[in-house]
């Protein structure tokens, strides 16, 4: 894995733009899972660029992975009259780079409509998706029960295998 860029602005974000499923938690939650990850990163602040800077930011980051990828960006971070206007500001991006130059952008859309978001991305890095899910599912049930006064120790019997 290379290193990572996310460009984000505090207050901007739109929650009911489905590319944005995931990141409500904010800025905080999705550094941190991103060190958690183990990768290198750094956070641009979409809210201090001007539009031209975003989409100069869109077009130098986000349409050369999708090209190669074939998957489609354009209606996640903007609109066809207006490409880019959302990159980092409504829509926060997480650019993927190798050797500085960009090789994956999320969120994207794949050929079959289905938007991958930033989520299913630190999800696939962070132990896959399938370990990000079950991971959600056990905050969901201790948020439900409440603590539970064993530790883990004394939870698993001796000599039993998953």
């Amino acid at each position: 894995m290379g290193e990572i860029e996310v460009y984000y602005s505090a207050g901007g974000m739109r929650e009911d733009h489905p590319a944005n499923a995931g990141v409500d938690e904010g800025l905080p939650r999705l550094t941190r899972q991103i060190r958690e990850a183990g990768a290198a990163y750094s956070v641009v602040d979409a809210g201090e660029m001007t539009r031209h800077d975003r989409e100069e930011a869109y077009h130098s980051r986000a349409v050369r992975p999708s090209v190669m990828r074939r998957y489609r960006v354009r209606r996640i971070f903007g609109t066809h009259k207006r490409p880019g206007q959302y990159f980092g500001s409504e829509v926060p991006a997480l650019v993927v780079l190798e050797d500085g130059r960009p090789v994956d952008i999320y969120p994207h859309e794949e050929q079959d409509g289905t938007i991958v978001t930033i989520r299913d991305y630190l999800d696939r890095i962070g132990g896959g998706v399938r370990g990000g899910a079950l991971a959600r599912r056990m905050d969901a049930l201790r948020g439900r029960i409440g603590p539970v006064a064993a530790t883990a120790r004394e939870l698993i019997e001796e000599g039993r295998r998953v």
